[in-house]
């Protein structure tokens, strides 16, 4: 490989922080593409649309969970592959990759198409938000084969060392999604239509345009001939089953905010709690792109036997998750009214509901963090199981546990304080497998 390549230069924080940081924007820009939907719906169209469009993200999380699975855990296996020197077998594999997860989607999609309606309101829908939930939902599941290439390639394209063609292209995605959102939308008045469509538009350039660097047989990781190995693909499965976990459990945790919402507030809540999510998501989207960008050192590290390498590299995240996640904690807390009132600018009683909900929710990502940090770590380290473990406590069985049981005994109160009370106890977990796990991977 060429000596220009990161994976060839020294492990210093200038070097981490050159890789990671594009992905650390380019997983902001993404995030914008419901967040920007959720802004411009909420203004233009209200609160109904506001909360169909957050009953519909369950539904893409469900299609997409596949996406993230094979994106990270393949990805940690091309990397390690890499380290190996077994360059051949990384490009074979990622081909492979994309072949299977396409169909697999595809097939997803075609199916949900049958049932669509039904979903709806078993993710939080009544009658009254059905047509808005499938006006922008079909639309959004539709384009689902392509949104799985762009999270793929988001991966991939970090791992080929061209960190920032992928933040070029999250930031062309979000600014197009940006300009028409407000022209379908807010000009020409599409309503839901038209915010699905500037978000599949936007999806197209990050889906379709890394095409031109892995048909390009010069860069380091580029398609060739698929050979299916077995037990390579198990392998990756595991190794990014946290994501997958994390996605199949946001699906479930997001209707269950709806479901308590709609009990306790009505619409107005649903929308409320769909905004608060979106702006949190903000802040998280740092510490996934940090934790992304840093992966495919990791795996490369751990495949060329580097445990030096990996020592520093983990002592580098580390102390740069605590510092960030305070520093995000305190900039959600002093800015909560402005940022809340992006959503609800036309809508006092709806601000207001944000405001004291958002100040209890903002705790919640500082513990995120450490969190995110360790499952990343052990997927990076081809510890599909661990990582996992720690994404299914997190985001399915503390958070569910606690959004069940804390709103009986606190009413909205217990809403809001159900996801920090997961993070913390997520963060008990986190933190002493890392101990645990120490010595095993000389970290």
């Amino acid at each position: 490989m060429s000596d220009n390549l990161i994976y060839n230069k020294p492990v210093t924080a200038g070097n981490m922080l050159g890789f990671a940081v594009p992905t650390m924007i380019r997983m902001v820009f993404i995030s914008m593409y419901s967040i920007v939907d959720g802004i411009v719906v909420s203004n233009f169209v209200g609160s109904m649309g506001l909360s169909a469009i957050n009953i519909v993200y369950p539904v893409l999380n469900i299609t997409m969970a596949l996406a993230f699975m094979f994106g990270m855990g393949a990805n940690a296996l091309i990397g390690k592959k890499l380290g190996e020197g077994k360059v051949d077998e990384a490009r074979s594999f990622l081909t492979l990759t994309v072949i299977l997860n396409v169909s697999l989607v595809a097939l997803l999609t075609a199916g949900f198409f049958m049932i669509d309606e039904k979903i709806y309101m078993l993710m939080g829908s009544d009658e009254a938000l059905l047509p808005y939930c499938v006006e922008y939902g079909n639309i959004m599941v539709a384009i689902s084969p392509v949104w799985v290439m762009q999270v793929l390639f988001q991966s991939f394209l970090v791992t080929a060392d061209r960190p920032k063609m992928g933040l070029c292209l999250s930031v062309a995605s979000g600014v197009l999604n940006v300009v028409l959102d407000l022209l379908f939308v807010g000009v020409w008045g599409m309503g839901l239509t038209g915010a699905a469509l500037a978000s599949a538009m936007g999806i197209c350039i990050g889906g379709l345009v890394p095409l031109t660097v892995f048909f390009g047989r010069k860069n380091l990781l580029h398609f060739a001939k698929p050979v299916w190995i077995t037990r390579d693909v198990l392998k990756a499965m595991g190794n990014g089953s946290s994501e997958m976990v994390v996605n199949l459990a946001s699906a479930v945790t997001t209707a269950l905010f709806n479901i308590q919402m709609m009990n306790l507030v009505g619409e107005k809540g649903v929308a409320a709690i769909s905004a608060i999510l979106y702006l949190q998501f903000i802040f998280v989207a740092v510490f996934i792109g940090f934790t992304s960008g840093l992966g495919p050192l990791v795996s490369y590290n751990y495949g060329a036997g580097n445990r030096e390498n990996i020592k520093k590299i983990f002592s580098f995240a580390l102390k740069f998750t605590l510092v960030f996640s305070g520093a995000m904690v305190a900039a959600a807390e002093i800015f909560n009214r402005p940022l809340t009132m992006i959503f609800a600018s036309r809508d006092p009683a709806l601000a207001e509901l944000m405001i004291d909900g958002f100040a209890i929710l903002a705790v919640s990502i500082f513990f995120s963090g450490i969190n995110i940090l360790a499952s990343g770590f052990f997927t990076a380290l081809n510890n599909g199981k661990v990582s996992a473990f720690i994404s299914f406590m997190r985001t399915f069985a503390l958070q569910a546990g606690a959004l069940i049981i804390m709103p009986v005994m606190l009413g909205l109160n217990g809403v809001w304080w159900a996801l920090p009370v997961s993070e913390i106890l997520s963060a008990a977990i986190s933190v002493s497998l890392l101990i645990k796990y120490r010595k095993v991977y000389g970290y």
